[in-house]
């Protein structure tokens, strides 16, 4: 071989030919990269399905030990009436949500038995003690089964106050159906104690026999993931059913419920900072019923902070009272949405309406 003949094979690539190379690989990245992110996407919403048909296993096996379902809240009950809205006295004011009752039956036992139901979960005294802190090792424990992993983690949160309150992630809240039960005031006794028409409720546990609309005609979980770039890091929490005052923007009074979420706001509506409109929310509440009128559905459905809502994309997971999970996109019929939402309203809903 000739000293010519060796130098043009030890030629190197020309910088137009790595340039073409770059540009090959930069189109099959960019080809391959919204494949990637849509096989994660993919698992994370298996998981966030397989959470939600836990919870609904928990609920069922809850009702098959004591003969109804959880309560939304235990709130307030007959042996409280001479509280008020108070929480100063031993059986003041609970707060605690469906997803606190059923944690024995999603293996977390030790977190339950570290519950002291008598205490609320949040701030103030109870007979001169913070019931933040009677509660808070049970508080600032982080259940995976409560949070989807598209949804934006947060760690565990302690106040840093006196009171030790302790708040922990859900990304899912049971239905409440389609009347503003969580309004702020919005009862007779300071609280909303007129029963509300979803799956559950403040004060009141139902039972299999009261769902006559159908199993799977009914929602009993959706998910409610957090805001993008959401400020509240209290917002959203397993551990406590309550109605905030905490607005998106500092001092605008907009409400923030805890809890329970409804199907009158439109699947991943974008949150309102604002009060609500007039007769669902202190300090009028002539009508907290007002809600479900179909009249009105366009004013409320754009309250996103009252309902459902996920960080999958087009739409949201939802448990039904039968057992299955459904995918619920964005765009279903209101109506139809509406009438998923209530447990004995009579409506009719075909099979093929979502």
């Amino acid at each position: 071989m000739t000293k010519f003949e060796r130098r043009r094979v030890c030629r190197g690539f020309t910088l137009i030919e790595l340039l073409v190379v770059i540009s090959i690989i930069a189109v099959l990245i960019a080809l391959l990269l919204p494949a990637v992110q849509a096989a994660r996407e993919a698992a994370r919403r298996s998981q966030c399905v397989n959470n939600l048909k836990q919870m609904g296993l928990a609920i069922f096996n809850y009702e098959s030990s004591l003969g109804v379902l959880p309560l939304g809240a235990n709130y307030q009950g007959s042996i409280d009436a001479g509280t008020g809205c108070g929480y100063t006295t031993f059986n003041g004011t609970r707060e605690w949500g469906t997803l606190a009752m059923i944690l024995s039956y999603v293996e977390q036992t030790n977190v339950y038995n570290a519950i002291n139901f008598n205490w609320r979960p949040g701030g103030g005294t109870q007979n001169g003690n913070s019931p933040g802190l009677v509660n808070s090792t049970a508080m600032l424990t982080k259940i995976s089964v409560y949070v989807c992993p598209s949804d934006f983690p947060i760690t565990p949160y302690a106040v840093p106050s006196a009171s030790k309150n302790g708040y922990s992630q859900t990304s899912y809240f049971p239905s409440g159906g389609t009347w503003n039960t969580l309004g702020f005031f919005a009862g007779p006794d300071c609280w909303q104690q007129d029963q509300g028409n979803g799956a559950f409720d403040d004060y009141t546990a139902y039972r299999i026999a009261d769902i006559t609309d159908g199993m799977s005609n009914t929602i009993f979980v959706g998910e409610a993931a957090r805001f993008k770039n959401d400020p509240d890091p209290v917002f959203n929490q397993w551990n406590r059913f309550e109605y905030f005052g905490s607005a998106l923007t500092p001092n605008t009074g907009s409400g923030r419920p805890q809890g329970l979420g409804y199907e009158v706001p439109r699947i991943n509506a974008n949150p309102v900072d604002g009060n609500l409109p007039p007769g669902t929310n202190y300090p009028d509440t002539s009508d907290y019923k007002a809600w479900a009128l179909p009249a009105n559905v366009p004013i409320y459905k754009e309250y996103g902070q009252w309902g459902f809502r996920s960080q999958h994309p087009g739409g949201a997971d939802f448990l039904f009272g039968d057992g299955s999970v459904r995918f619920l996109k964005n765009s279903i019929d209101q109506a139809t949405y509406m009438a998923l939402g209530t447990r004995a309203m009579g409506e009719i809903i075909s099979s093929d309406s979502y």
